[in-house]
Order: structure tokens, then sequence, then C-alpha cells
């Protein structure tokens, strides 16, 4: 069985917290907390440059289908691309709970890991999966911690520590706050009560190192990235609608993790053959892509667009675009494609929320957008207090009050359910067949 990683053991392994050698530990998380923000930039830059490159000329944001050959054949060559991807590195199908499961059980990221992931991820938010940064770059910054600390000779618990740094550090610049990454951590251990001051204090440095470089590099700040039409005043009411809202929000994420549970169950006996994974989710990717363009990519672009005309879109569009975002993001999952679900989470509770304010249009737009996100979010997620803290930056802050009561009522019906996907196929198995069909 491997060493204990827990932050138990880190606790007992380093120095009391008001000691010069733990002193010295919060200067080697910040240094490493810059590296994970620094990877995300890079990360960025590049994905910035070749999605320009590639859809400068596409109309993505469109009610209407998009006949644009270009579409299927960027969706085709990317799926290629990360099939070859998984191929080479012989990367297993994984999203960020299920990495972080694993993380937990060994208390580091394997190098190589983390590259293929770096380059897998890139891939397939470049060529337009319906996807976010946050997996790709959890496992890729937080392998750059285990590999300084490895090579620094540092115990096993010191090594877990400075990889939860790393992602930490990642997560500081991408949240642009400190404590996003350390709640994130905090509620997820909750439960197991695995986490200790010790770790979550150099955590929350390493974030803060982040942020600050990241904000000397780009001066921005994550907030405002929605405008939401004008929310006048606070009101009782909205905690009431907040109640329902929250639980249809919830329901919606059951709808997703059930249906990603099927859709691996589906593809998993296709897993140990990557290149041919990769073009069916490309070709799949692009069809969705000509016919609803508006479910390409992360989502909040797309979002933005859909709040600036919600009048205009019909109700059946409505529906039809959360559907087919849930299928296509589980889909790309399923066959091979990297990224994470937080951000493309928002897409889905907006869109849904666009809806049912168009169903009961006395609830205000904003408390429907907030609240439905909020409960969308949640069951996916599992961290309603790092959700409250994103969800009030990018939105406004006076729903705070209704968006708390959404996240509970979102947790608390979505509570049976969860998101990582137990293999039926042992490991073993799929990796001696990969190695017949290569």
């Amino acid at each position: 069985m491997p060493e204990d990683v827990s932050s138990t053991r880190i606790d007992e392994a380093t120095e009391s917290l008001n000691t010069k050698k733990f002193y010295l530990l919060l200067l080697f998380v910040s240094i490493v907390g810059i590296i994970g923000a620094l990877m995300m930039i890079v990360f960025f830059f590049l994905e910035d440059f070749f999605t320009a490159l590639l859809w400068n000329d596409i109309p993505i944001e469109s009610l209407t289908p998009v006949f644009n050959p270009w579409i299927l054949v960027i969706c085709i060559l990317g799926g290629l691309i990360v099939g070859i991807i998984r191929w080479y590195f012989k990367g297993e199908i994984a999203i960020m709970a299920e990495d972080l499961l694993e993380f937990e059980k060994e208390g580091r990221f394997g190098l190589k890991r983390g590259i293929e992931l770096f380059f897998r991820g890139l891939v397939s938010l470049v060529c337009g999966a319906p996807l976010g940064p946050e997996a790709p770059l959890t496992v890729s910054s937080g392998a750059v911690g285990t590999l300084v600390a490895e090579k620094a000779r540092m115990p096993p618990p010191l090594v877990t520590l400075s990889s939860l740094s790393a992602f930490s550090g990642f997560f500081g610049a991408f949240l642009t706050s400190p404590f996003g990454g350390a709640l994130i951590l905090i509620e997820i251990t909750l439960e197991k009560g695995r986490m200790t001051w010790k770790a979550i204090l150099p955590s929350i440095v390493a974030a803060t190192a982040g942020f600050a470089v990241y904000f000397l590099l780009t001066n921005s700040f994550l907030g405002g990235m929605f405008t939401l039409p004008v929310y006048e005043e606070f009101r009782n009411i909205d905690l009431l609608y907040a109640i329902f809202l929250g639980l249809i929000g919830g329901a919606c994420g059951i709808f997703f993790i059930v249906l990603y549970k099927k859709m691996r169950e589906v593809f998993e006996p296709w897993e140990n053959r990557p290149v041919l994974l990769g073009l069916l989710g490309g070709l799949g990717l692009g069809i969705a892509g000509i016919l609803l363009p508006l479910t390409l990519f992360m989502g909040s672009e797309e979002l933005q667009f859909l709040i600036n005309n919600y009048l205009e879109v019909s109700l059946i569009l409505l529906a039809v675009l959360v559907v087919v975002k849930i299928i296509l993001i589980t889909f790309s999952f399923s066959t091979g494609f990297a990224g994470g679900y937080i951000f493309p989470g928002f897409f889905i509770g907006g869109t849904l929320g666009i809806l049912v304010f168009r169903l009961f249009p006395f609830i205000p737009l904003a408390v429907c957008l907030v609240c439905v996100i909020s409960g969308v979010s949640v069951a996916l997620l599992r961290s309603p207090i790092a959700l409250a803290m994103i969800i009030a930056m990018v939105f406004v802050p006076e729903l705070i009050p209704a968006m708390a009561i959404a996240l509970v009522m979102g947790f608390v019906v979505s509570y049976r359910y969860s998101l990582p996907y137990t293999r039926k196929i042992r490991r073993t198995e799929r990796q001696d067949s990969s190695s017949e069909n290569t």
C-alpha cells in the first residue's frame, strides 16, 4: 500500500507554525505557487493565439446553424491530435474529480500525466470542446510541484504539499483570489477530516503569490465576467424563488452526472483505441458545432450573448441548448477530450435560468440566472462555499443571499450523486488490449 500522504502526515512532517523552518516553507510554496500561475498564463496565451488563428472568421455566436465546413475540419483534426496524444502517453480518460481522487490516494501527480494533460487540454479547448481549463492545469501544475519537491529530495508529505501549492497558485491566478483553491480543498476533504492548518495556510500563501504574479502581468480580475440586466433591489420574495430555482439547478446537475456515467459506460470499451475514439469525438463535436455553434467552447462569451438576446431566443432553442450542451460535454469527456466543468456548468445553468425566466417572467432574470447556475454548479463541484465566492465575483453581490439558498438546495437535492466514474473494465485489461491494438 502507498504511504499515508494525507494532510495529517503533512502536519507531522512540518515544523510548528511560528518557526523559522515553517517560514522558509512558506517561501518555498510561494515560489511553487508562482510557477503554477505562470503555467496558466502560458496555457492561456497559447490557447488564445491558436483559437484566434483557427476560428477568427467563423461566427460562433449564432442562433442558427453555421454551415461552414471549416468547423468540421477543425474539430476532427483536434480529435485526431487528442487521440494521438492519448496513444503516445498511454493516457487515461478522467475528469478533474477523478484525478483528485488519484492524488488523494498517491499524494503526487505524475510528470508524464501532467505533460499529457497540458497538451491534450490545450488542443481540446482550441478545437472548440465545451470544456474549461481548470482540470488540465490542476494536474499539470500539480505535477510540476511534485517534480520540484522530489528533485529537492523532500519527504512524501512535503511532496504532497508542494503539489497542493502548485495548483493552488494556478487557482489563485485563475480565480483572482487567494481563497478559491483553498476552499475547494477544504470542502472536498471536509467529511474525511483530513485538512489541517499546516496544509491550508501554505496553500493560501501559494495562491496569493500566484494571484500577485498574474495581476502584475495582466492587471485584471475575474470580476465582471458577465453583464446582467439591472437588478433594482433585494426583495425577501427572491429568497423563496431561490428555493425553487436551486432545486431546478440541482436536478439539472443530477441529469448531467447520470448522463456522464452512462456515456462513460458506453465508450469505455473503446478507450483502448484512443485515435479512433478521438476521431469519433471530433466528428460529433463538429456536427454539433455546425448545427448549434453556441454549444462549442467553455461557454462564457456564448452565455453573455444569450443574456444580451434573451427575448429573441425561443423557448425550444433554450431547452435544446441546455440538453445538447450537457450531451456534448459528457460526450467530449468520454471520447478523450480534456477539460473542466466549472464554467461550462455556468453556461448550462445560465441558459436554463433564461428559460425559467421566460416561463415565469415575474421572477427577475438576474435571480433566475444566478440561482440556477448555483444549483447546477454545486451539484457538479460539491463545493458550495468556494462557488459562493466565485459566483459572487462574476455576477452581482446583491444576490448573495438568494444565491446562498440556491446553493444549499442544489447541494441537498444532489447529495447522493457524485461525478467520479467507477470503471467497469480493469485498467490492466485495457492496457493489455491497447498494446495488442497498437
